[in-house]
């Protein structure tokens, strides 16, 4: 059965078959031409031609967002798509009944499909997030929801140009320390790139600054120092 905070959006849907990840791609241009007008067809080959990721991603979160990346793109919504997977997953971050449908092993791939589906209907989501929700609930990945939506939020910012920033510090730093870091992290960046910059505080590493700029990681906390200088002096005795 449903569970309760699911019972408001429970709807028939009919049960589709098939888990094999390696087609969810295609499967996204199956159910879209379902559910599309009958005037847009997606049977040409231009239509059903897989649209390349700005990103290289890995794991199974990684192919569902490269998947769903070329299915919006198709269809010429990826911002629209991107704002409805943040609604869904800052759900699943503050309703724990929600957190808990979409990681719920025990319920019924046919029952977990029917109430997202429902639920898609209901926020009024576009056509491509109600067959991408489909999917991840039909193929058992729901707990992948919110790990998906950080990947396609950077394959977002991948296609803007943007490049994502972090600076961890043991206190918050003044507006000008952060100016002077991030004046710093943009002058690594190429030519027409933009930096999204933001501050983390965790006093553990004592002082310093911990800086992760795209794939780069520099660790220049007072911590790491102390712990190389532990390790030179254990090899020493």
């Amino acid at each position: 059965e449903v569970p309760p905070p699911c019972r408001p959006y429970q709807a028939a849907f009919k049960s589709r078959s098939n888990d094999m990840l390696r087609q969810a791609v295609s499967r996204f241009g199956q159910q879209a031409r379902l559910l599309a007008p009958p005037a847009r067809s997606f049977a040409s080959a231009s239509e059903e031609a897989i649209v390349a990721a700005p990103l290289k991603q890995f794991g199974i979160a990684g192919r569902y967002s490269a998947a769903l990346y070329s299915a919006a793109s198709k269809k010429k919504n990826l911002e629209k798509v991107e704002q409805e997977l943040l609604a869904v997953s800052q759900m699943a971050d503050t309703n724990i009944q929600f957190k808990s449908f979409l990681s719920d092993p025990t319920m019924s791939k046919t029952k977990k499909t029917a109430a997202v589906m429902a639920l898609m209907e209901e926020l009024k989501m576009s056509e491509t997030t109600k067959c991408f929700f489909g999917v991840l609930a039909e193929n058992g990945r729901l707990p992948e929801t919110t790990r998906v939506t950080k990947l396609f939020s950077e394959l977002m910012m991948a296609s803007r140009g943007e490049v994502s920033a972090v600076v961890t510090s043991a206190d918050p730093l003044s507006a000008k320390e952060l100016a002077d870091v991030a004046a710093a992290c943009k002058a690594t960046l190429e030519a027409g790139k933009t930096l999204k910059l933001s501050q983390k505080v965790d006093a553990s590493i004592i002082g310093g600054l911990i800086i992760d700029i795209g794939d780069k990681h520099m660790d220049l906390s007072i911590n790491t120092k102390i712990r190389k200088i532990e390790n030179l002096l254990a090899e020493a005795l």
